[in-house]
């Protein structure tokens, strides 16, 4: 997953990749924190082929209040404790993990860690393996097996999202086990194989979609975060990079991934600035606090126009507030209208989720 595509908003993306911007860290506010960088990426002014999307995640940080109900997942944590034989591994220890999984190859890194493939030993279920560096791990109480527990608030979010309903649903992937261990935390993930991230979808079609192909992702990135969001969770860091796509049939499935900047979904406004630089809505510059579900449109604004376009609709945080979208004439009006209203610079003025659910054009 390391990216290689950069986007402006006159010059064509390279052919390798579309992946997000390094950025300036954001400007502090009173109750704000200032963005991460990191010496991994150059500066914007230098231009090169974008690679993996930067985050402004600070990760000691949070908006969130702890869980009140009993978390539950597809299988039971590694931290939980068991009965073992007197030889077995120790919970939720490497050696635990290392018994259960198989680390292979790297898949991505970058702000949010490192990501591999792997497979489960007992069974060859395809996994993919998040590590995290503790310093970068923020933290929240659960209620965790009947007991308050003091946990990477990604894990606290992956266990209110818990599995997959149906085969149908478009939600986030499984969180199946997670290693709390000495200078790293350690994801294992459910990993649908075949797929595909949305930036090495859109490069495998042209570097741009059809509007009929994009109005298919479209169509259920909106119905997994309205999911996402019934569920207590606002992910904060919707972008080309974090939408996996399922291909192994005919018509592509959506999955949400990496939910290391989310946080409890709140009907209030937040100031911890999250998520990535040039995905950021213009209320976070000019305000210095934001809500949740304009936020969110706002994300799926620039998640549409570069899956239609070869570009970001902004390079900068100049052209976040003050710049319009050069919108493709190409577009039906229905389409054109629907990205339109995402991008609206007043968050007051955006549709909700379930407007855009029943925009004409997703109908």
């Amino acid at each position: 997953m390391r990216r290689k595509r950069d986007r402006g908003t006159t010059a064509a993306l390279p052919p390798q990749r579309m992946r997000g911007h390094p950025h300036p860290p954001f400007p502090t506010s009173a109750h704000g924190a200032e963005g991460r960088t990191s010496t991994k990426r150059k500066s914007d002014e230098a231009q090169e082929p974008r690679k993996r999307s930067r985050k402004t995640c600070r990760r000691s940080e949070s908006d969130s209040p702890p869980v009140t109900a009993e978390a539950s997942t597809s299988e039971k944590p590694s931290t939980s404790s068991t009965s073992l034989p007197e030889q077995a591994p120790k919970p939720g220890s490497r050696a635990a993990f290392e018994a259960k999984y198989k680390q292979e190859k790297l898949l991505g890194e970058g702000g949010y860690g490192s990501v591999y493939a792997g497979h489960r030993r007992d069974d060859g279920l395809p996994v993919a393996i998040k590590h995290v560096p503790q310093i970068d791990v923020k933290r929240t109480f659960i209620l965790l097996n009947g007991r308050i527990t003091w946990v990477p608030i990604e894990v606290a979010m992956l266990l209110k999202l818990g599995p997959r309903a149906a085969a149908e649903t478009c939600a986030a992937v499984t969180l199946l086990d997670w290693y709390d261990v000495d200078y790293e935390l350690i994801l294992v993930l459910e990993r649908p194989v075949p797929c595909m991230d949305l930036i090495d979808y859109i490069s495998s079609k042209g570097f741009s979609l059809q509007e009929h192909e994009a109005k298919i992702i479209m169509k259920q990135l909106v119905d997994a975060i309205i999911e996402v969001h019934s569920r207590g969770v606002f992910h904060r860091d919707i972008k080309l990079d974090n939408i996996l796509i399922e291909t192994g049939s005919d018509v592509p499935r959506v999955r949400l991934i990496d939910f290391g900047c989310s946080t409890y979904l709140s009907e209030g406004s937040y100031s911890t600035r999250q998520g990535t630089y040039l995905y950021i809505g213009p209320e976070c510059f000019l305000r210095g606090w934001y809500t949740a579900e304009p936020t969110t449109v706002w994300q799926l604004g620039v998640v549409l126009f570069g899956m239609l376009h070869e570009n970001l609709p902004f390079k900068d945080s100049s052209e976040i507030i003050y710049g319009n979208p050069k919108v493709s004439e190409n577009l039906s009006d229905d389409c054109q209208g629907f990205l339109l209203s995402c991008l609206v610079k007043s968050p007051e003025a955006r549709p909700s989720l379930e407007t855009l659910k029943h925009h004409p054009w997703l109908m």
